[in-house]
């Protein structure tokens, strides 16, 4: 990758007011960080295994991995449980047949892997949609040097993106990136690196925020005020896969008031009542890196829809 290519924006740290010597400081000495990925899905299978294979070939591998699944239905529920066994990492099956809740599945994840997978400093949400740079979790591990939390920014690749036929290569990276638009530098929520010690006393994410939007910008609100944020708004490192806009994402959404109200309400506690605790029907556990499968000769792509539409329920 090139040092500066044209546009490029320079990450920029963000500190909390106050304690930019005492962080740098601290973190600077702090061990070598250790990462855990959360991906949250629903019905959301086409653009999945593309994801999963970047993050097979990061040259910082992941602990572990776990696929949350928040009440697909079938074939998806089918093709989840497959890639989860094909790629070894976990599999968390919820029972939800209520509206699409990014953070009911993310935090019932997340307690799942506290308390039954091996200890990590950080752990990753990270969207499904999403094609890693094979360098993104070196990046996150040199930004934690100064920071205690780092969001990436993507940029959109077209609908019919040419993927890369050697996933890991950055060359091939660089060639599904020269086919994507504009940085998508309000994607605040595609890509967090959190502490995990941090995000079990804040609660994880709030459960109030059902539907789309907001969730991930309320997170982040939090971890501004209280912790050390670095971001990657350069769009080079991450490459949104392509899907309609879903509904209720923008200012005329149902949860912009909530998000409103809280960062009018800075003193108030997330999910008071309990976090976490969706129904799990079936957890399939794996510790260890994910495998990195390369793509079988003439395979077909993972399946969508059954009518080969794109994928619309999340």
């Amino acid at each position: 990758m090139a040092d500066n290519p044209p546009g490029r924006i320079v990450p920029r740290v963000t500190y909390k007011k106050g304690s930019h010597r005492g962080q740098v400081g601290r973190n600077a000495a702090a061990p070598r960080p250790s990462f855990g990925v959360i991906i949250t899905n629903r019905d959301r299978t086409l653009p999945l295994e593309a994801c999963l294979r970047s993050l097979a070939f990061q040259d910082t591998p992941p602990a572990w991995v776990v696929l949350s699944d928040l009440g697909s239905q079938q074939p998806h529920r089918a093709v989840l449980t497959a890639l989860a066994e094909r790629f070894g990492v976990s599999y968390l099956r919820i029972d939800h047949d209520g509206a699409w809740n990014k953070s009911l599945a993310f935090n019932t994840a997340f307690r799942q892997a506290l308390s039954s997978l091996p200890a990590v400093s950080h752990v990753i949400q990270l969207d499904a949609d999403m094609i890693l740079h094979p360098s993104l979790l070196s990046k996150a591990t040199a930004e934690l040097r100064i920071a205690s939390a780092f969001w990436c920014a993507p940029r959109t690749g077209p609908s019919d993106l040419d993927t890369w036929t050697t996933p890991g290569d950055p060359a091939g990276y660089e060639r599904m990136l020269a086919q994507c638009g504009a940085v998508l530098s309000w994607a605040v929520g595609v890509f967090m690196v959190l502490p995990c010690d941090w995000l079990a006393r804040q609660c994880g994410f709030d459960e109030t925020f059902t539907g789309w939007g907001h969730e991930d910008t309320e997170l982040l609100w939090r971890v501004r005020h209280s912790l050390a944020c670095s971001a990657d708004i350069s769009g080079t490192l991450l490459i949104h896969q392509w899907h309609r806009r879903q509904p209720g994402t923008d200012l005329r959404g149902a949860n912009w008031p909530r998000l409103v109200h809280r960062m009018a309400n800075p003193d108030a506690v997330a999910n008071p009542s309990g976090w976490g605790n969706g129904p799990i029907a079936e957890c399939v556990l794996r510790s260890g890196p994910i495998r990195a499968l390369l793509p079988a000769s003439g395979s077909p792509p993972p399946a969508g829809r059954p009518d080969g539409k794109p994928d619309e329920r999340r």
